[in-house]
């Protein structure tokens, strides 16, 4: 699933050359999987109880999670979350692995909500609630090197300079190479730089003479939040409602290094780079609607409900190629800088919710939540800046490599001291794979656990909380043409909050 862009622009080429001669496309299902697999930090409360919220309320965190329970509210809520987050990377391959880390700084959650009394005695209250809520951190490091392989990365620039240059219009391939009309994100780049050299008439060789040591850099930064704008209210203090409009901005950007070392030290070659970058910025809108019904006294359900997001992105994209020579020369190439627009549509989810009151001593919570990330889909704006493309194989490739997410969360909290004037919290939760098992090797299921604390004195409520969360994926560090590059990524994030507020 996982790979570098580079690979996936390579396979839609040959798919599609007769319509796409001189670029390919740099967004696949891995795009769906970024903005529709998310792990929400939320509000110190939230993220502490593990997410297991949607049957309780009078938090800013419920906006992301079950609006009904801004219809909680009795008092106004001003309240900020704001920390560090941490994402560490073991990569692995063969008999090699590198750790990584990463940090960032984080406001998960800031918000205010506004409640009104109203003169009818049925809906005795209304909230109105405004705030920002992180949704997905994406800051990851992926570092490997001295990985010894047999094959090169090379080989697949041989494989698109072999195609007949007259398919694309063109008269020699050689001149077409050279001057960037075809393949210009890669062998353009490598014909440019003698990584690409001709063997014969219309016949090409890469100047990779045998065994090589792999190296891989991928540095991804920045993050996907959503303003959001809630209300709700509680009809005889037993069924509230509450609904979103949620407003995501994402921006990501990826730099990646491949590199290769020749062993011999006879080769001409000594080594080569392919780096790429990719920048996405963009916005989207969405709906989140649902209820808590107060069954008894001591239980509460809950049932929330996220519409498809509909987002408008907009990547920069750009590769670079350098060889390194025995005689201590260098050549290198650059791609043009490509900005495409397209539509990106995020899946559905439902949240199912149940709280239980353990009297004065405090709440206990879980949550089901039902994603089917097959729902998510690309497309095209029709804008200037978009290419036309329709989008069809991505959308297989998501449809057959992805699946149906199930995560289970559970939380508690506990009220101590003699004015209840303490919280503790704790929580965790675990979700099936999001891939299709039948294409990966690794079990990619994802599980958190969290812990959290809080103080309050009069109006004002301070709290900590800490999450961690941890899975698997497969990772092709030399693409889908090199079945034997299968490696695995375990990641591990950690972010930890600090949380203030005052009641209204």
């Amino acid at each position: 699933m996982a790979m570098i862009r580079f690979f996936t622009r390579a396979c839609i080429a040959m798919a599609v050359v007769a319509a796409m001669p001189s670029m390919g496309h740099a967004q696949n299902e891995a795009d769906v999987l970024r903005y529709g697999w998310v792990a929400p930090l939320g509000s110190s409360r939230t993220m502490a109880m593990g997410g297991a919220f949607g049957a309780l309320g009078a938090d800013l965190g419920s906006m992301g999670i079950n609006p009904a329970g801004l219809g909680l509210y009795r008092r106004g809520d001003l309240a900020v979350a704001t920390g560090l987050n941490s994402a560490n990377t073991d990569a692995s391959w063969h008999t090699t692995s590198a750790t990584s880390a990463k940090f960032q700084g984080t406001t998960g959650n800031l918000g205010v909500a506004l409640t009104y009394p109203s003169v009818d005695a049925d809906w005795p209250f209304f909230t109105l609630a405004v705030g920002r809520q992180v949704r997905m951190p994406f800051n990851q490091r992926i570092f490997i090197e001295g990985v010894p392989s047999e094959s090169t990365v090379s080989d697949l620039f041989v494989q698109q300079a072999l195609e007949d240059a007259a398919i694309y219009g063109y008269a020699s391939t050689d001149e077409a190479l050279g001057g960037g009309d075809i393949f210009p994100y890669s062998a353009s780049l490598a014909w440019r730089t003698l990584l690409l050299l001709p063997d014969n008439d219309n016949i090409y060789a890469t100047a990779v003479g045998g065994p090589v040591e792999v190296k891989r850099v991928i540095e991804r930064s920045g993050r996907m939040w959503e303003t959001q704008i809630g209300f709700g209210t509680c009809y005889r203090d037993r069924l509230s409602i509450g609904a979103t409009l949620g407003l995501p901005k994402v921006e990501f950007e990826e730099t990646s290094t491949h590199q290769e070392t020749t062993v011999s030290a006879e080769d001409d070659l000594r080594s080569w780079d392919y780096n790429e970058r990719l920048n996405v910025d963009g916005q989207g809108v969405l709906l989140r609607a649902g209820v808590n019904w107060r069954v008894t006294s001591q239980l509460r359900l809950g049932l929330a409900h996220q519409t498809r997001g509909r987002m408008t992105l907009l990547d920069n994209y750009s590769t670079s190629l350098s060889t390194q020579w025995a005689d201590g020369s260098e050549r290198a190439a650059s791609s043009p800088v490509t900005n495409n627009e397209y539509l990106m549509y995020t899946p559905r989810r439902t949240t199912v919710s149940a709280s239980f009151l353990i009297g004065k001593l405090g709440v206990l919570a879980a949550d089901y939540v039902h994603t089917d990330l097959r729902e998510g889909e690309l497309g095209d704006p029709g804008t200037i800046l978009s290419s036309g493309y329709d989008y069809a194989a991505e959308n297989v490739a998501v449809d057959s490599s992805l699946q149906v997410v199930r995560e289970a969360r559970v939380g508690l909290e506990l009220r101590l001291g003699p004015l209840k004037e303490y919280r503790i919290r704790m929580g965790g939760g675990t979700g099936n794979s999001p891939f299709n098992p039948n294409g990966v090797a690794t079990d990619g299921s994802r599980h958190h656990a969290s812990f959290g604390a809080e103080y309050r004195i009069g109006d004002v409520h301070f709290s900590v909380a800490w999450r961690r969360t941890w899975h698997k994926e497969d990772y092709l560090f030399m693409g889908a043409f090199h079945p034997e590059s299968r490696g695995t990524l375990d990641r591990t994030s950690a972010a930890l909050m600090f949380g203030a507020g005052l009641r209204l």
